[in-house]
């Protein structure tokens, strides 16, 4: 199913890439249509993990209220769930950063509390696992303040190995939360530039506490 519905787009043409069709529906709001099949293949449990995950996005992608809780979900499973490294690109876990990136692009068709609850959550990830710059698209907007103020205390306190690199990802919320909220931002960004003066933390840092040589 998950091929009619994420792989085809209104002409018939089967396409390599779900992304393709969930763009499309940024423009063509006849795509949304498939919301309700994509809907029972998300409560399928008989149905692929990554078509599952795949609905999931798409339905992220475009709005859909009723998804935001299985996010939120799985966002508070992180490495726990049984989605985690469903996608994976260069050798590290796709999924939380694509999920970063629909929840995001939801935005353009619903301002709810659901959608919000879910990119909070998706914060509260950061100290945690990989995203890259899709958490920080995800975050840039008003209501994450706390979310971001909360994963940037906890992460700075954090003493283990990440196998990812924890401070840029840290740094880069922190100018989100410094764009938001910037009296949050400037304690944060001093305990991240004590312990980690590479360039790439202070380019993220500038905005907050600007660099002097």
């Amino acid at each position: 199913m998950i091929r009619e519905l994420l792989f085809r787009d209104l002409d018939g043409t089967y396409l390599t890439e779900p992304r393709t069709v969930i763009e499309a529906a940024f423009d063509e709001p006849r795509y949304l249509e498939r919301v309700p099949a994509l809907r029972a293949v998300v409560t399928d449990d008989s149905a692929r993990r990554h078509h599952r995950y795949l609905a999931v996005v798409a339905l992220a992608s475009w709005g859909h209220d009723p998804v935001y809780p299985v996010v939120e979900g799985i966002a508070e499973a992180g490495r726990r769930s049984p989605w985690f490294n469903t996608l994976v690109a260069e050798d590290r876990d796709g999924t939380f950063p694509e999920l970063a990136g629909a929840v995001a692009e939801g935005r353009r068709f619903t301002s709810s509390a659901a959608r919000l609850a879910a990119v909070n959550a998706l914060i509260g990830l950061g100290d945690e696992v990989f995203f890259g710059w899709p958490l920080r698209y995800a975050a840039d907007e008003p209501g994450t303040a706390d979310a971001l103020a909360a994963v940037l205390d906890r992460g700075l306190d954090r003493t283990d190995e990440p196998d990812f690199d924890r401070n840029a990802q840290l740094a880069a919320l922190c100018s989100v939360l410094a764009a938001h909220a910037p009296e949050r931002a400037v304690e944060p960004a001093r305990r991240l530039l004590r312990r980690d003066s590479r360039q790439l933390v202070r380019l993220y840092l500038n905005p907050v506490v600007p660099f002097r040589a």
